[in-house]
């Protein structure tokens, strides 16, 4: 850990000083990361894909102010989720919805917007078959509540370090995380039962038709 951090620290000095090759080292250690933020916060490759490029710029104009009064990882993920901020802004603007960022605003809203897609359980996160199910439930958050597990479940940054991006407290990260996986559970238990129901009724519609058989 320290030997990597350390290393970190040789790479972002010399990007500093001009290092093309370094700053590019910079780049491959943590592009996944940011485009994986935006994939999820914005829904679609290509906005991702636009995100993660104006990250990249604001870093590399900005990279000679880093000071290192925070982890180097923790100023690149708030520069990540303020893009993130501003393409959304952009994107309820057209769509003519307010948007009130993510920051320490009233918690009493809705934890999901309306969409389209259907949703999956949180615990299938790790089986591919129910991973693309489980990204269109977390799609379906409002984003400050999105933003959050984002951080949480797919970068696997502490409470201390999403408190830091995002800019709000740490208990606002606790709570919010609380809200968000709530939902999913809620979620899931609805999906549950009503593929249940639909079990059921395949079944009675089977042993139907193998009685009329008989006749």
């Amino acid at each position: 850990m320290t030997k990597d951090y350390s290393a970190e620290q040789t790479l972002i000095r010399l990007a500093q000083a001009g290092d093309g090759e370094a700053f590019t080292r910079l780049v491959e250690r943590y592009n996944r990361q940011i485009y994986n933020i935006g994939l999820r916060m914005l829904g679609n490759p290509e906005d991702a894909a636009d995100m993660t490029q104006d990250v990249w710029l604001k870093i590399y104009r900005y990279l000679a102010n880093f000071r290192g009064d925070s982890a180097f990882s923790t100023w690149l993920y708030r520069i990540a989720v303020n893009c993130c901020r501003d393409y959304l802004r952009l994107s309820y603007r057209t769509r003519e919805l307010p948007f009130s960022g993510f920051g320490e605003e009233d918690e009493s809203e809705a934890v999901f917007e309306i969409a389209d897609r259907s949703a999956g359980p949180e615990e299938l996160y790790l089986h591919r078959e129910g991973r693309d199910e489980l990204l269109g439930w977390v799609a379906q958050l409002s984003p400050q509540f999105r933003i959050v597990l984002v951080l949480r479940e797919i970068c696997g940054l502490s409470y201390q370090e999403i408190a830091a991006a995002v800019e709000i407290s740490l208990g606002t990260v606790k709570s919010r995380l609380a809200r968000a996986r709530a939902a999913l559970v809620e979620k899931i238990t609805a999906s549950r039962e009503q593929s249940a129901a639909a079990d059921s009724h395949m079944d009675s519609e089977d042993e139907r038709g193998r009685s009329d058989g008989l006749r």
